[in-house]
């Protein structure tokens, strides 16, 4: 397997972005949001690169002493092949140079793989948001890592 390579999301990868996220997410985010976080200054997009394909993502947002993953995802036929981490492992070191003390998402609960892969990275059931998720309607499992 060819190396996998992270850095900052750039405009020209939006559109294998988009694509990745309508395979992942029942209830995806548009064009149009991604595109606004690239200019976010509180935003940092990255992407997971093999071959100069974007085959996977995530969006941070840093405020204060935490960083949270707005967006994670890697496009299906990549899974399972240790992209994931190595966006985490990236994530995590992003947030310990930025001086935060924690990391937190929200997952869905029916996301098991998802979960298993922050768990691994011991991230810690810390709460739930009722109804968070649409499309269906779902709720969100809070996780979080102390640093």
């Amino acid at each position: 397997m060819a190396e996998i390579f992270i850095r900052k999301m750039m405009e020209n990868d939006l559109e294998r972005v988009v694509m990745i996220e309508k395979e992942s997410f029942s209830d995806p985010w548009s064009y149009d949001s991604f595109w606004s976080d690239l200019a976010n200054e509180i935003s940092m997009p990255i992407v997971a690169l093999q071959d100069d394909i974007v085959i996977g993502y995530s969006i941070l947002y840093i405020v204060a002493d935490e960083l949270q993953i707005g967006n994670f995802a890697v496009a299906t036929q990549f899974r399972r092949q240790g992209v994931g981490n190595k966006l985490m492992d990236e994530i995590i070191k992003i947030a310990v140079q930025r001086g935060c003390n924690s990391i937190y998402l929200e997952v869905r609960e029916s996301n098991k793989p998802a979960q298993a892969l922050y768990l691994s990275f011991g991230f810690k059931d810390v709460g739930w948001r009722k109804g968070y998720y649409r499309s269906p309607r779902e709720n969100a499992i809070l996780m979080a890592k102390e640093l």
